[in-house]
C-alpha cells in the first residue's frame, strides 16, 4: 500500500507548490522559513500535517496542511493541537541559524 504522502505524488507536488507560493511562515514556531534552503537542512521548508497521517489526517488534504521548518516538525512528531507537550516545544535556535 505504501506512504499516503506519495501515493499520489502529482497532487502533493501541488500542494507543495501552493504552500511554497503562499511563502508562509512556520505554523509552529512563527519565524519566516527560508525556502531557498535545500531539502535536508534543519530550517528548510516541509509540508506538515496538522492531523498527522498516523492519527487518520489527510497528506493532500489542503485544509490539513501547513509550512513548517523541517526541525519544528521532526520536533512536534505525530503530537497535534491539545495533546499533552504540544505546546512550548523546544525549539533551540543558535547564531548558526
Amino acid at each position: 500500500m505504501g506512504d499516503p504522502r506519495t501515493r499520489n505524488g502529482n497532487a502533493r507536488r501541488k500542494l507543495r507548490a501552493r504552500l511554497r507560493a503562499e511563502g508562509r511562515p512556520c505554523h509552529i514556531c512563527g519565524q519566516p522559513i527560508d525556502y531557498s534552503l535545500p531539502a535536508g537542512h534543519p530550517w528548510c521548508f516541509e509540508v506538515d500535517e496538522i492531523i498527522p497521517v498516523s492519527r487518520g489526517g489527510s497528506p493532500l488534504d489542503y485544509a490539513n496542511v501547513d509550512a513548517a521548518h523541517r526541525i519544528c516538525n521532526q520536533r512536534r512528531g505525530n503530537r497535534m493541537p491539545g495533546d499533552e507537550g504540544a505546546k512550548g516545544l523546544p525549539i533551540v535556535r543558535t547564531r548558526l541559524w
